[in-house]
């Protein structure tokens, strides 16, 4: 990805960033926009790849609007750069299908991070906010925690942390086939069918 358009209103977030983008990505083409007008103006021109994005700092920005965007550009790749704050964030990330969210006080390894998954087809959820989302939802429900077998509910509890398969295989000592067997058990008891739909359940239940 070289085409970026970051849709911010905060000087120093967007400094910062830009800083970043600049070491991270060769031959960068970056515009920036604080307004929902400017913002679509932009996606229309058909050439952004990468729309990072504070919802909460766009002039006249709606909450369905990340919706539009993602059904309206397809193939525009969408990263929420803001602070948690409830459960609607994140309900909103797994919802409308957004391919990234990271905390403004991350690290810089971070938006790498996020950048290199998103990619390579994946979905990526920053360490500081699925902690947050964690601290935040209700105690856990015993019949549903029942339904695991003591692997399978520690398996549950690595993947809601944001760690990939290899690494929880390594952790526990298993093959990542033993994972990917785990894995497919507990989406089938728990009714889920994508690790985000296993992270909310987790987080819903305060796996941890």
């Amino acid at each position: 990805m070289k085409n970026f358009l970051i849709a911010d209103s905060e000087n120093l977030h967007i400094i910062g960033l830009k800083y970043t983008l600049k070491k991270l990505v060769k031959s960068l083409n970056l515009k920036i926009v604080n307004s929902r007008e400017e913002l679509f103006r932009c996606l229309d021109s058909g050439a952004v790849e990468c729309l990072i994005i504070d919802p909460n700092n766009i002039f006249l920005f709606y909450d369905d609007d990340l919706k539009t965007i993602k059904t309206t550009y397809p193939k525009c790749k969408i990263i929420i750069l803001s602070y948690f704050k409830n459960k609607q964030t994140i309900n909103s990330f797994l919802k409308d299908n957004i391919n990234g969210f990271i905390s403004k006080d991350c690290e810089e390894q971070t938006i790498y991070d996020a950048l290199y998954k998103i990619e390579h087809g994946e979905r990526y959820l920053c360490p500081k906010t699925l902690n947050a989302l964690i601290d935040a939802f209700v105690l856990p429900n015993p019949e549903n925690d029942q339904k695991l077998t003591l692997r399978e509910f520690e398996i549950l509890k690595q993947i809601a942390k944001g760690n990939d398969g290899k690494k929880i295989a390594s952790q526990l000592f298993i093959s990542i086939h033993t994972f990917r067997t785990h894995r497919k058990n507990i989406m089938k008891k728990t009714g889920r069918h994508t690790t985000p739909e296993l992270i909310l359940y987790a987080l819903e239940n305060k796996i941890k």
